[in-house]
């Protein structure tokens, strides 16, 4: 995953922030993923618009933890995302119309 080129986001899934913890709803495949605060933030950056490389920069000043770790936890949380077809890797940031909480956007 080239962290500078890679821009994750979300697709249209639904999904709720409750407190510092998020609950997401893999519809196709009829799971329920509840995130901790950590993956809850890597999850809202998650908006096309920040790189792989600014989430962990981000991620790891927010939550004062060691670059290396957030890098290797970060990168293999977005990997698990990919593979459950939860968020799609865009080479280039561009405009999208994010989906709120607790709504599910078409397409």
């Amino acid at each position: 995953m080239a962290f500078n080129e890679a821009y994750p986001h979300r697709k249209p899934v639904p999904w709720r922030v409750i407190d510092t913890e998020t609950l997401v709803v893999d519809v196709k495949a009829g799971l329920l993923f509840p995130l901790n605060s950590v993956a809850t933030r890597i999850w809202q950056l998650c908006d096309g618009e920040h790189s792989v490389e600014e989430i962990v920069r981000l991620v790891t000043a927010e939550f004062d933890a060691d670059k290396q770790t957030v890098e290797k936890d970060a990168t293999g949380f977005l990997r698990e995302l990919l593979n459950r077809e939860l968020i799609l890797l865009d080479k280039k940031p561009e405009r999208r119309q994010t989906d709120t909480p607790g709504t599910q956007s078409g397409g």
